[in-house]
């Protein structure tokens, strides 16, 4: 007699239980990487640090290097208009030096640009003639503002010391805006940059970036600011308005 045969045991219908279980997991893992995606922020600067790092290690193109900022950051704001990266990215190559020795600050503030120079890197302590030593460097800066077409807004900036008795100036005030003046005068005459994309202003001690109470910080506050901004006329924007509203005064 044959051997009977064994019984097949019947399997439930569907996936296996924990099937299920790990799905969800997956699927919430998967969102949660989506997220952080969508939340980060490329630091430029190092981003700039770090491609010409690769470009010094593997030679350099003959045919002109297109850079993209990541898609990440355009979900906030698809119509937000800054300074070119490229522009960008020369900006902090020609400054390199300088903000690794920390005589530089480069920051993005909403759609322009802002390069902050210590003014003994530019001019002597209570004068406004710029110093040989920063005309190179100046040179180069608005050479690539010419080339973009961009706008430069000059800042003169102080600390809360009151000028000394003797100096060519008797305030702080006079002092910043000269400063100003100077650079803006020296990008017109050297680089023919249109004065409607030029403008200077000095504030004095009234915009501190660090506390006068200690040297550093007051270190830090004697600065000279160039504020770029991709469009012509754009860079005047607030100028404008506020001229606006004391003419209907």
């Amino acid at each position: 007699m044959a051997a009977d045969e064994p019984k097949k045991k019947k399997c439930p219908g569907g996936a296996p239980g924990w099937m299920v279980t790990f799905g969800d997991m997956m699927s919430l893992l998967l969102t949660f990487f989506v997220l952080l995606l969508s939340f980060s922020v490329i630091d430029e600067v190092e981003f700039v640090k770090v491609s010409g790092s690769l470009k010094d290690a593997f030679g350099v193109q003959k045919e002109k290097m297109v850079f993209s900022s990541p898609t990440g950051e355009l979900m906030f704001a698809p119509a937000f208009e800054t300074v070119p990266f490229d522009v960008r990215q020369e900006l902090f190559e020609l400054l390199e030096s300088e903000l690794e020795a920390g005589l530089v600050d480069a920051e993005e503030v909403r759609d322009s640009l802002i390069i902050r120079v210590k003014d003994a890197l530019v001019f002597e302590s209570g004068k406004a003639e710029i110093l040989p030593g920063f005309l190179p460097l100046l040179n180069k800066i608005g050479k690539v503002v010419k080339e973009a077409d961009a706008t430069f807004f000059v800042s003169g900036h102080t600390d809360n010391v009151p000028v000394m008795k003797g100096k060519p100036f008797e305030t702080n005030w006079g002092l910043s805006t000269a400063r100003a003046v100077a650079v803006v005068e020296y990008l017109a005459e050297k680089h023919r940059i249109p004065s409607s994309r030029l403008a200077a202003v000095g504030f004095a001690d009234g915009r501190p970036i660090a506390s006068n109470s200690t040297s550093e910080g007051r270190a830090r506050n004697r600065r000279v600011e160039f504020e770029i901004k991709p469009k012509a006329g754009q860079a005047f924007q607030g100028i404008e308005e506020l001229n606006g509203k004391i003419g209907e005064e």
